[in-house]
């Protein structure tokens, strides 16, 4: 095996331990890892905000710079508020996160029954079943349910990715010994 190919795979192994271990972090402390998610989005928001308003400065005068402008600063003063209160950005983030999950279930279950008589239509109809009670559960609970849930389903994401790249890592080790 070549000696960048190595070096390659084993990047990808230390990555996907990395991964894990932050994922094993982020189940354990939800609100620190939902928290600290919610103020990436809020720096996100605050230069996708900025962005325009420089931009639109810089245009002539027009409706279109005076929209610009406006949607800037709102675009700012939002990730200005999610960054100096993380909290209300994670209820916030956590009623998307109800909404996408109800939306995901419905269609889902909608979807399945259109592929009813094929086999496996009952993995849609599962999986959309298991979306919409997630959504409803964390609904339930709401806005508490921001103190765990944004935190808890990127830990389990990144405990996946991580397992996954160890595992590929691993096989690829396998191969390249057997060749």
């Amino acid at each position: 095996m070549g000696n960048e190919r190595q070096s390659a795979i084993e990047h990808l192994h230390w990555l996907g331990i990395v991964l894990f271990a932050l994922g094993v972090v982020a189940v354990i402390t939800p609100v620190v890892a939902g928290s600290a998610l919610v103020i990436v989005i809020g720096f996100i928001l605050l230069i996708a905000g900025i962005v325009p308003i420089v931009r639109e400065l810089r245009a002539e005068a027009s409706m279109e710079k005076a929209m610009g402008l406006i949607l800037g600063i709102i675009t700012a003063l939002t990730g200005i508020a999610v960054i100096g209160h993380p909290l209300f950005g994670l209820a916030f983030l956590t009623l998307l996160l109800v909404i996408y999950f109800v939306a995901e279930g419905v269609s889902k279950i909608v979807a399945s029954f259109r592929y009813k008589p094929a086999s496996g239509w009952k993995w849609l109809l599962a999986s959309g079943v298991l979306s919409l009670i997630l959504g409803l559960f964390i609904w339930n609970q709401w806005p508490v349910s921001g103190m765990w849930a944004v935190g808890v389903l990127v830990g389990i994401n990144l405990l996946g990715t991580g397992l996954a790249l160890v595992t590929l890592a691993s096989t690829l080790k396998s191969i390249a010994r057997d060749a």
